[in-house]
């Protein structure tokens, strides 16, 4: 099947419809057009189409499945959804940055809020930082003087904080005032030539930014999320970069 003969499968709300509710659990022919509500005879349409497109398949026990297939691209649809949902965010910022394995995953921020103004993503960063209790990963290409004194704090109290800056500002240089030596000593920070991307990943919250037309980090707009599958793309997001991007700030 060429791809364009895909989507035209999938252009139909109705068989798409159909995928998503066999997703949930197979279903005869009965209880399938009063889950979806359809009549018999579109219904019948549909489910041909979707069987020849082997999408789903009718078994033995007289219930329609999706195939493997049908799973497997079913799967792939939900970035799709989260894309166009977000079509208007996608139109202004560029997920260049993004590692291509997690860009197929980019559905996992489907549940993120956005936040515009930068006021307002400072207040719901600083409301939220209270709560961090174990870690605190950040990367961004400045580190705000107004975050060192929550930093100070998050360091005594044992909290573990990486911090991932441009190459321009080793070493430590927007700490070395504020924060004691002992405290600075605590501190992991790696560096790179250029930094496009902004993340922070805590264990209560987690923030991106990408670059806006320019191509600058645009610390305009936020998306804050707070699930685990949130929390969990951007931590691989930030490990990314951490682990094969950064070399250490001496």
């Amino acid at each position: 099947m060429k791809v364009f003969e895909l989507f035209t499968e999938l252009s139909s709300e109705n068989r798409l419809g159909i995928l998503q509710t066999l997703d949930e659990k197979p279903m005869t022919f009965t209880s399938l057009i009063k889950e979806v509500d359809m009549n018999s005879t579109e219904a019948s349409r549909q489910l041909s189409r979707l069987s020849e497109a082997r999408l789903i398949e009718k078994k033995g026990d007289g219930k329609y499945y999706n195939t493997l297939f049908g799973k497997l691209v079913l799967s792939s649809i939900s970035d799709l959804d989260f894309i166009s949902e977000k079509s208007g965010y996608f139109l202004e910022h560029d997920t260049a940055p993004i590692p291509l394995d997690l860009l197929g995953q980019i559905d996992s921020l489907s549940k993120g809020e956005i936040i515009t103004g930068v006021y307002n993503i400072l207040n719901t960063h600083e409301k939220l930082a209270n709560g961090i209790r174990s870690q605190m990963w950040y990367m961004s290409d400045d580190f705000p003087r107004h975050h060192l004194p929550d930093t100070e704090k998050k360091l005594e109290e044992g909290v573990e904080i990486r911090v991932i800056l441009p190459k321009c500002m080793c070493p430590t240089k927007p700490f070395s005032g504020p924060l004691s030596e002992k405290n600075r000593e605590k501190l992991k920070i790696k560096v790179m030539d250029e930094i496009k991307i902004s993340v922070i990943v805590s264990d209560t919250f987690c923030m991106l930014e990408l670059p806006g037309p320019d191509g600058k980090i645009d610390q305009n707009t936020a998306i804050f999320g707070y699930d685990d599958r949130f929390r969990e793309w951007c931590k691989k997001l930030f490990q990314y970069y951490w682990e094969s991007r950064c070399i250490p700030c001496t």
